[in-house]
């Protein structure tokens, strides 16, 4: 996922992209999401549970469907893990993410610039028990 990303440019604080940084940018993309909001229904009470059989979809149908199914499970299960931990390393992670979403060190925060790079290592070492309890990442860094 972060491999071609990592091929371009080098992102200031991040040296060396590791698990973590990638069940980060899952639950970014996830949390990142559009969710329309209506104030009346979007379907026909009477259909609105229909749902399409998968024997039609093609591989790249099904394939885009797991990654979805996959990403959306992980962002659920980190969103709460984020939440938990305090306004620096919050800010310092979706920094970090918005920076290798678009390759680069183009975005920043006001709010801590000189300990961005240190609360972000600070918000990935306070999350990897929980990450690795949960099987997301391993217990020891690699």
């Amino acid at each position: 996922m972060l491999a071609e990303i990592e091929l371009r440019t080098p992102i200031a604080g991040i040296t060396m992209y590791d698990e973590i940084d990638d069940a980060l940018y899952a639950w970014y993309k996830w949390a990142d999401g559009y969710h329309e909001v209506r104030g009346h229904s979007g379907a026909d009470p009477t259909c609105r549970d229909f749902r399409a059989s998968r024997q039609w979809m093609d591989y790249n149908d099904l394939n885009d469907l797991v990654d979805y199914q996959l990403q959306k499970t992980k962002g659920e299960l980190i969103d709460p893990l984020i939440q938990k931990l305090g306004l620096r390393h919050r800010v310092a992670i979706n920094t970090a993410m918005r920076n290798m979403e678009c390759g680069g060190s183009v975005w920043s925060s006001n709010r801590n610039p000189d300990t961005q790079e240190d609360d972000y290592r600070e918000a990935k070492e306070l999350l990897r028990p929980k990450l690795a309890s949960m099987g997301l990442v391993n217990r020891k860094e690699v």
